[in-house]
């Protein structure tokens, strides 16, 4: 844990000196998120946009982006050892803090990557934030990433106005490459109701250049054919075990994927859409893009 908070520490240093060199906005000049009455991660403008990173407080300084309470008083205790027991298995391999070599950082090769924290009642989200060398890069990547989120969040509150039974929120990420000019991210969320057993995993992947601050399409890479994801899903029986029998061969290659810094591609199977909501989300590697 100290060595994931000194980097961390060294990450929102990192971030400091970019905003500070490039005369964008500081922490003095907008207000802090407050979350439970305590100062979260997160430093927004007037239109709620997050711009910086603060050193995170004795409330926020939980890296792991494992839950450490109970996340609604209205849960079950059943679905709360589900939420917990999930929560658990999301974050126990994800990489939350990224400092990358000064070269690579100062090449855009590379972007510092630190959490914010956001709890509330039903929530519970740690998302990241990144600082490029270049102030655009770094609104262009973190304006992509924390839409996505709010979006998540603001469908949840609307949800829960009207339901009989509410649902609870839970979101970590992974970071799968950060060199070499790919920043690749998959943002990963849980969301179960109040008296369920199970809920549902839904992935979110983002693959940004980071020297322009552009996210990437299949395209970009040369795309992925029906022959090669099918060719890839068949030389893997383990693999192929995953997926129902009549949804094979795939007919449509999904959109959802993620990269490599080498240009390893994967596609990514939303979980219960091609096979059993056991098999969980499925990730088919289809090996290097064309390019």
């Amino acid at each position: 844990m100290k060595r994931v908070f000194k980097s961390y520490m060294l990450a929102a240093l990192i971030g400091s000196v970019a905003f500070g060199a490039t005369g964008a906005v500081q922490a003095a000049d907008v207000d802090v998120v407050k979350v439970n009455a305590e100062p979260a991660a997160a430093i927004v403008n007037n239109n709620g946009d997050v711009v910086a990173v603060a050193t995170p407080t004795e409330a926020h300084n939980n890296t792991t982006g494992i839950m450490t309470k109970r996340i609604s008083k209205d849960i079950a205790p059943a679905t709360n050892k589900a939420l917990w027991e999930e929560s658990d298995e999301l974050a126990r391999e994800a990489d939350l803090v990224q400092v990358p070599e000064a070269n690579d950082y100062y090449q855009r090769l590379a972007v510092s990557v630190s959490p914010v924290a956001v709890t509330g009642d039903r929530l519970h989200i740690t998302y990241p934030t990144v600082t490029s060398v270049s102030p655009v890069v770094t609104k262009e990547i973190n304006d992509r990433i924390t839409k996505y989120v709010q979006t998540l969040q603001k469908n949840l509150e609307k949800s829960n106005l009207k339901a009989d039974m509410k649902e609870n929120l839970y979101i970590t990420y992974d970071v799968e490459a950060n060199d070499k000019g790919i920043f690749s991210v998959l943002i990963k969320s849980y969301t179960i109701g109040d008296q369920a057993a199970n809920g549902l995993n839904t992935v979110k992947a983002f693959t940004f250049n980071t020297t322009t601050g552009r996210v990437l399409s299949l395209g970009d890479f040369g795309g992925v054919s029906k022959d090669v994801l099918n060719k890839a899903i068949n030389s893997d029986e383990e693999l192929k075990l995953q997926f129902f029998p009549d949804s094979l061969p795939i007919d449509k290659v999904p959109s959802d994927f993620y990269a490599t810094e080498d240009h390893e591609l994967y596609i990514i199977f939303q979980q219960g859409t091609v096979g059993s909501m056991a098999a969980g989300t499925i990730y088919v590697p289809v090996g290097k893009s064309e390019r």
